[in-house]
């Protein structure tokens, strides 16, 4: 049976139309890695210290929602200041460094700030999904109304400090890549030789 093609509003500029993409691939990917899971084994740890596939996801939402704060907050500021344009837009050395530093595989491990850690506890799949899927609906709609804004000249404050900017098109595309090195971590989680065994693991 063929794979559905997945249209795109034209109307959009080609950059938002790339991310919107990427977006749908993750969203994708991470269907696949909840797919069969028991809360047992989105839970299970490989090693102490080594974070569950819960805690992977739970960091993405916590992390994702603060971003989504500081997109909106910036869209809304840069639209009254008659920040427009269609693209194409470039970035500067030091962005796309950072964006390169979030993309799967893992080489360098990074502490994650306070504000951006998982919370503490048991979760269940279904609710660490059901706010996933939140997070996500509400990104692509910020992509949707984001087409039309400079993403080059509207600057977005990193939530954990204020002294780290990025334009809006760069935070856009590194929040995508840290969706991606998570879940590439999730799928070393599953793919760990004590996985419990269950329906994922068949």
């Amino acid at each position: 049976m063929p794979i559905p093609r997945r249209e795109y509003d034209r109307t959009i500029n080609a950059e938002i139309e790339r991310l919107q993409y990427q977006v749908h691939v993750i969203r994708q990917d991470a269907d696949g890695l909840f797919w069969g899971l028991t809360d047992a084994q989105f839970n299970w740890s490989p090693s102490p210290g080594r974070w569950s596939m819960a805690q992977c996801f739970d960091h993405l939402n916590v992390t994702n929602e603060l971003f989504l704060r500081q997109f909106e907050t910036a869209m809304r500021q840069g639209r009254a200041a008659g920040l427009l344009g269609d693209g194409p837009y470039t970035y500067g050395l030091l962005a796309r460094w950072f964006y390169r530093l979030t993309q799967p595989p893992v080489k360098r491990r990074f502490k994650a700030p306070a504000e951006f850690a998982p919370k503490a506890g048991t979760k269940t799949l279904a609710d660490v999904v059901a706010e996933w899927k939140r997070t996500h609906d509400h990104f692509e709609q910020l992509l949707k109304d984001a087409s039309g804004l400079d993403l080059a000249k509207i600057k977005v404050p990193s939530p954990a400090t204020g002294l780290l900017k990025f334009n809006l098109g760069m935070a856009f595309w590194i929040m995508t890549g840290h969706d991606r090195r998570h879940i590439w971590q999730a799928r070393e989680v599953r793919n760990s030789a004590g996985f419990p065994a269950g329906a994922a693991a068949a």
